[in-house]
């Protein structure tokens, strides 16, 4: 890494166990930051991202620290190498660190509203500035002015306030890049402290959790935010088998198990793993076919052929502490035991209508491929119905009922389904017990069906121009064969 000296400002590299004591600064970027490159060929311009540094060496030669480490100048980012390193390392480095001093520009002690001003600052808004907080084993904050305004120790329960994040975790009593029966947070917590944080570029917001998740990965700026936060889920299924990664809402129609954000995640900061489940042999994998999931030994109910409801090996604490943690999957039509998560905007109640639940299960494992999500209301919400001239894929559930103040089954439903009224099956998580309900007048085609079937018709198109490529090559192959033998 390289390490900034307080005195010369000059650079210095050091290895492993090279490394001498530093301080290391957490702030917030602005404009006209010095890069590496400016700093190291002496050519800074002056401005306030030059004096920050200086402000910053000036505070650690004065508490005896020869070096400091600076993200915005001692990072060579033209390096993709050096820059891959920085970020799967940054977590150690600010655990590392002897102190760190947070700079809250926003911020100025003294003024009237100080409580507003440090409780509003952008430094507890940025995705970076979450493991910064986390990390380090002694934190100091600093005002505009570099004016002390106090540690950990005397503001602890105001940033926890803010945070949203357990006072013991921001002490270092308890270690929060640990799996959950290790003594650390569980996953859905850990992203919870992160759904409501921001960052410059779109895939940082993945990769600025990696230290929280003890995980390493490479970076791939241009993938886009959704594929790098999935590829951030994947590392995590891989060493943690904590189910609650897959507790998290959203206002989508159909999905995969696993979220595109960790703004999802937004209100799961209460869901844990229920300890019992902790086994040798994970209950969920990733698959070519997408996400693997073992319903063996699991309360579920649901139809066979159309949807199921099943309870995650998790839990809730505090005041829902008596509450289940349950998702709908819909199944799939176009393979074989494929699912698909069917409305996310719940994880205690799910509001369906149609079939009332029989006792058998799909076959013990199941697949559930992540595909693009389906937000509600984004089709066009006119009748389909199984009487209409529509493909013939399967008498189908409606579940288009009302759920979490969303719209209701007449949205989706015929005018004949709208005229008659259709009661719906509820299902709680308090007991999985489902009140039996009627079926709709014209059977209507589900929001699931309709996008199986878009997916079908892609496939038979493609199908299609590959047969019409075929017969073509077959044409030109017989007429150069009849030319030959002319």
């Amino acid at each position: 890494m390289w390490l900034l000296n307080t005195t010369t400002l000059k650079f210095g590299e050091f290895f492993d166990t090279q490394i001498p004591p530093y301080a290391i600064l957490s702030h917030r970027w602005g404009e006209n930051e010095v890069s590496y490159q400016e700093m190291r060929k002496g050519r800074a311009p002056e401005g306030p991202g030059l004096t920050k540094i200086r402000s910053c060496c000036k505070l650690a030669s004065t508490e005896g620290y020869e070096w400091v480490w600076i993200d915005t100048c001692c990072i060579n980012k033209k390096s993709s190498a050096e820059l891959s390193e920085a970020v799967n390392s940054m977590f150690k480095w600010y655990g590392n660190a002897r102190v760190c001093y947070a700079h809250l520009s926003d911020v100025r002690s003294g003024h009237p509203d100080f409580d507003v001003m440090f409780s509003s600052s952008s430094w507890f808004t940025r995705g970076w500035t979450l493991q910064e907080l986390l990390a380090p084993y002694r934190i100091v904050f600093y005002d505009f002015e570099w004016t002390i305004i106090g540690d950990m120790d005397t503001l602890c329960h105001r940033i926890s306030a803010i945070t949203r994040i357990d006072a013991d975790f921001l002490t270092k009593r308890k270690d929060c890049s640990r799996p959950f029966k290790d003594g650390g947070p569980s996953v859905a917590e850990r992203m919870s402290w992160a759904a409501r944080r921001v960052t410059s570029r779109s895939e940082d917001m993945a990769y600025c959790l990696l230290g929280l998740f003890d995980v390493n990965m490479p970076l791939l700026y241009g993938e886009g935010a959704e594929k790098a936060f999935l590829w951030l889920q994947k590392e995590i299924i891989n060493q943690e088998h904590d189910e609650s990664i897959f507790a998290w809402t959203a206002d989508l129609t159909v999905s995969g198990l696993l979220a595109t954000s960790p703004s999802f995640f937004a209100e799961s900061g209460d869901i844990v793993p229920r300890i019992s489940t902790h086994v040798d042999h994970p209950r969920f994998w990733m698959t070519n076919r997408g996400l693997a999931l073992d319903i063996t030994n699991r309360e579920c109910s649901g139809n066979n052929r159309s949807w199921i409801v099943i309870d995650l090996a998790c839990r809730y604490t505090g005041q829902k502490r008596h509450r289940t943690v349950i998702v709908a999957l819909m199944k799939g039509y176009i393979r074989g035991n494929t699912w698909f998560r069917h409305y996310s905007s719940s994880l205690t109640e799910i509001d369906l209508g149609g079939y009332s639940p029989v006792s058998n299960k799909p076959s013990s494992v199941i697949y559930i491929p992540q595909i693009s999500p389906v937000p509600l209301n984004s089709y066009d919400h006119r009748a389909y119905s199984a009487s209409e001239k529509q493909p013939a894929l399967s008498r189908s559930v409606n579940l288009g009922t009302k759920i979490a103040g969303h719209t209701s089954s007449s949205d989706f439903a015929s005018p004949t389904a709208m005229n008659s009224g259709p009661s719906t099956t509820s299902y709680k998580a308090e007991h999985l017990n489902a009140r039996e309900g009627g079926r709709t007048a014209a059977n209507p085609i589900s929001m699931c069906d309709l996008l199986l079937l878009n997916q079908l018709r892609k496939y038979m198109n493609r199908l299609a121009r590959v047969e019409t490529c075929m017969n073509s090559k077959k044409r030109r192959s017989r007429n150069k064969t009849q030319n030959c033998k002319v």
